[in-house]
């Protein structure tokens, strides 16, 4: 016959609801105990041996409740709570037999001196195993985070050498290749191209060489934004947008930037931060399809964060990309699907924050937000005051 069990009974996880229980039970039988002595006037009541008995059994009790307690809300896995309780049970029934040997040995006045003894066995021994375990499963758990943690710092500190090597190998030959290419193929579009269709493909040629080396200096910022040592400090990001906006007009052409950057405007970041407006700024401009490309760049300084909006008059973004706009598997802010994503990850590095503010067949803004400065916060402060009326 095939008894029915419920599983949600025998639970790992409801061991710290039975543990409870059974210091709840032990306490009842102290006090149903103190009770019956009472009625029957047992004068060994009275007695201080009995007193030490109960003083030492409630604390014990107190534990064992405690000890259901911590096993509910420490952060112990649930598989180590029948060996938990595994050595609550074994103390229970060392501690009583060494205790029962004892009585043997030394007979006692009467049978309530055993009674008292026996429960007194019982709990002191369930107590002090429930201890140990706990302490067990603490000591064996925290040896396997360790064991992890260095397995995980292994394993990353041997990808990180891996990845750093491929850059290498990106950087020196790739990089050192597409430049050449870049280098011929711009002799050829001047000296050597006699018709338009030879100075197309030289130019297509140029472009692609391009796009190679912006490739690899994305990853080599990529890399970097994924180092685990970050060192903030303040950026002075007036200069830096105003820098950015000039690279802009240099690489693209003509461009119509409009600006409202406060002076002395600092955020808590570091020099790859220029890596985020250089992409927003370019994406602006790549893909626009306007005669003329035209770009708004406002800065908004705050207490606590700066909030800077790049808008572009372009097409707008789609609805069907938004949502993984800024995920590696998106092209939509460069040709080689990089772009955004690093601007992503090198927000997080700053704790700040990008998304798309309004898009549309008018344009699209773009919201940047990253910690202000304390440098920053405190000319504000006294620009305020500065201007403030007597």
């Amino acid at each position: 016959m095939r008894w029915p069990v419920d599983v949600d009974i025998v639970s790992p996880d409801r061991i710290p609801q039975y543990v409870t229980g059974f210091a709840v039970a032990l306490l009842l039988v102290v006090i149903v105990e103190i009770g019956v002595y009472a009625a029957l006037g047992v004068e060994f009541v009275a007695t201080g041996q009995f007193f030490v008995g109960v003083v030492t059994t409630v604390p014990a009790i107190a534990g064992i409740a405690f000890g259901g307690y911590w096993l509910r809300n420490a952060d112990l896995s649930p598989s180590r709570y029948p060996r938990a309780v595994g050595w609550s049970v074994g103390g229970l029934v060392i501690f009583s037999l060494v205790n029962l040997a004892l009585i043997v040995t030394m007979p006692t006045e009467s049978w309530v001196n055993v009674v008292s003894w026996i429960r007194w066995a019982i709990v002191l021994g369930a107590g002090v195993g429930l201890l140990i375990g706990c302490l067990e499963g603490r000591a064996i758990e925290r040896t396997l985070a360790a064991e992890r943690a260095s397995l995980r710092a292994e394993h990353l500190a041997e990808q990180r050498e891996y990845l750093d090597y491929l850059n290498g190998i990106l950087r020196h030959e790739v990089l050192n290749t597409a430049t050449i290419i870049n280098g011929y193929a711009s002799l050829l579009r001047e000296e050597a191209a006699t018709t338009d269709q030879q100075r197309r493909w030289a130019e297509i040629v140029i472009d692609e060489s391009e796009e190679m080396s912006t490739v690899i200096d994305d990853v080599r910022i990529l890399l970097q934004s994924t180092d685990g040592e970050v060192q903030l400090e303040a950026v002075d990001l007036s200069r830096l947008l105003t820098d950015e906006v000039q690279k802009l007009e240099h690489k693209w052409g003509p461009v119509e930037v409009e600006t409202s950057i406060p002076s002395e405007v600092s955020v808590r970041a570091d020099h790859l931060v220029a890596r985020v407006f250089g992409n927003l700024l370019s994406n602006a401009v790549e893909h626009n399809d306007a005669a003329t490309p035209r770009i708004s760049v406002a800065v908004d300084p705050g207490p606590e964060t700066v909030r800077v909006e790049i808008a572009d008059n372009g097409p707008g973004i789609p609805d069907s990309t938004l949502e993984t706009l800024f995920e590696r598997t998106q092209s939509h802010g460069s040709s080689h699907g990089i772009g955004l994503y690093l601007v992503r990850q090198l927000m997080t590095r700053y704790d700040g924050a990008v998304d798309v503010a309004e898009t549309g067949p008018d344009g699209t803004t773009f919201a940047v937000e990253l910690p202000a400065a304390a440098e920053s916060q405190s000319t504000a402060s006294s620009n305020a005051r500065s201007t403030s009326p007597p």
